[in-house]
């Protein structure tokens, strides 16, 4: 499967406010990379990057081609992955690990428990909890989510300025699809809701349309096409990713994303 964790392919993205709002959960001060990043919409959309590019299925081969990732063999199903620098989508790096068991022989159904942390100069994020990851082997498909009333939670710690510290509960309904030998897909629903600070926040649902799937190819380690809408009421975006918008020092089509017009360089 052409997935590349130690690349973390996807995107960034900031839910923008349209008005203004008593929540201030949907307002972005600034569309510098730092204030889109924290953003809840950014924390959204960098949590599904790393978390869908470090799938179950897509670790083995992952692991046998980089240096930063390695394995030990708990049992003949059972396997703990160790990240050592591994790249993030936001540009700061992957510690940590995650611990996969696999059961079942047409459809392999893989338990993983995560307990990874990205550092980068605004500050770290942690990743833990379990997601549930089932594959056809066969189809070259499966699904993605969590165990029932179990979300997965993710920390933010500001190395300065603790009254910037919040936790978020992450939600996923996700498919993926790499029957084509030359791209990756993935469509569905996840969800994010701010847990600390009390009080909690809202809830805000991303949406990947099946009909324009988040599409990766083998050259690129970010989406080269696909749509994603992501609503936190009042606020709402629309993210597109497209081969036509090129950067400077960015392999055309890799690497940029829209985001309600603004323009945002992924892997920094």
């Amino acid at each position: 499967m052409p997935t590349r964790p130690f690349a973390a392919t996807s995107l960034l993205l900031a839910l923008v406010a349209c008005n203004s709002s008593t929540s201030p959960e949907v307002i972005v001060q600034n569309t510098d990379q730092a204030s889109l990043k924290v953003s809840p919409a950014g924390v959204a959309t960098l949590v599904f990057t790393d978390l869908e590019t470090i799938r179950p299925d897509s670790l083995a081969a992952a692991a046998s081609g980089s240096s930063c990732i390695s394995v030990f063999t708990l049992s003949a199903t059972s396997f703990t992955y160790t990240f050592n620098g591994c790249k993030s989508a936001n540009g700061g790096t992957m510690t940590g690990t995650v611990t996969v068991t696999a059961t079942g022989t047409g459809t392999v159904v893989n338990t993983a428990v995560y307990d990874v942390t990205v550092t980068e100069a605004t500050g770290s994020w942690h990743y833990a909890g379990t997601k549930i990851t089932s594959i056809n082997a066969t189809a070259k498909t499966a699904t993605v989510a969590v165990p029932t009333g179990q979300p997965f939670t993710v920390a933010y710690v500001n190395p300065t300025n603790s009254t910037k510290n919040k936790t978020w509960a992450y939600v996923p309904s996700l498919q993926a699809d790499w029957s084509s030998a030359t791209a990756t897909k993935f469509w569905g629903t996840y969800t994010f809701q701010q847990t600390l600070p009390l009080p909690a926040g809202g809830t805000l649902t991303a949406t990947i349309p099946q009909a324009t799937p988040l599409t990766w190819t083998a050259a690129c380690a970010f989406p080269v096409s696909g749509l994603l809408n992501l609503s936190l009421p009042p606020a709402s975006a629309e993210i597109r990713f497209d081969t036509s918008i090129t950067e400077s020092s960015v392999q055309i089509g890799c690497g940029i994303a829209t985001i309600n017009g603004y323009k945002l360089t992924l892997g920094q």
